[in-house]
């Protein structure tokens, strides 16, 4: 018998069947470095059989979660959107508390990393993340209604060479807070998000840590940034 329902309702209990479970938790996580990965690559990095990887790759592809591409004989996956990585986000900083970590110095030194610095899809999460927010706001760069004000175009393209004009082409808000997961606060999202973390990649003043999407801050960086990395600091 089909169940009915007196109003239409998205059907959330579908999306989030995809993830309710720890291995596809463990698969996204990976992926919200925004990058595309090999099914190989995942495999090796989780310590999951390539078999059982698949199948639950499958399951988030179906689900709209992931999304796939072929190049020759591997299959890649990453994250179908800006809004599912946000999603995902938003949900691990809701949740209460971490899955538990393999009780290895290697592990607790990875969380530790995480912890500190981390691409959220385009942009930078963790403590990091937080700082440059909360240093933007403190500056006045960005305003309550999450509006970059005429001393923030000023002050970004001063600091960060960058231009803080929306694209017409783009249909994602400019500024936007994304819940950090891990800190229980802020981050920088939305497009001026996504422009920031590309800048500091490109001007060599963070780096991804080697299979992870652990950030490290470069000694470049921090000269560079040093007003960002004691703004939180301040703050309290």
């Amino acid at each position: 018998m089909t169940r009915r329902f007196p109003e239409s309702a998205p059907n959330i209990a579908a999306l989030a069947s995809a993830i309710a479970d720890p291995t596809r938790v463990m698969i996204c996580a990976s992926l919200l470095d925004g990058r595309a990965w090999t099914l190989t690559e995942l495999s090796r990095a989780l310590s999951i059989p390539m078999s059982s990887l698949s199948e639950h790759a499958s399951i988030l592809i179906d689900h709209g979660v992931l999304t796939q591409r072929r190049a020759g004989r591997h299959r890649y996956v990453q994250i179908a959107s800006t809004d599912i990585a946000d999603w995902l986000e938003h949900t691990g900083a809701l949740a209460d508390g971490a899955m538990t970590a393999a009780p290895t110095m290697t592990a607790k030194t990875r969380n530790r990393q995480l912890i500190d610095a981390r691409t959220c899809y385009r942009h930078i999460a963790g403590r990091f993340g937080t700082q440059l927010f909360s240093a933007l706001t403190q500056r006045e760069w960005i305003d309550e209604s999450m509006n970059i004000t005429d001393s923030g175009r000023a002050g970004l393209a001063e600091a960060f060479g960058l231009d803080a004009e929306p694209q017409a082409s783009s249909a994602r808000p400019l500024v936007r807070r994304c819940l950090d997961w891990t800190e229980r606060r802020s981050h920088l999202g939305g497009q001026l998000g996504d422009d920031i973390c590309r800048t500091f990649f490109d001007r060599g003043w963070i780096q991804r840590r080697p299979h992870s999407r652990a950030l490290t801050i470069t000694p470049d960086g921090r000269d560079r940034l040093d007003w960002v990395l004691t703004a939180y600091s301040d703050h309290l």
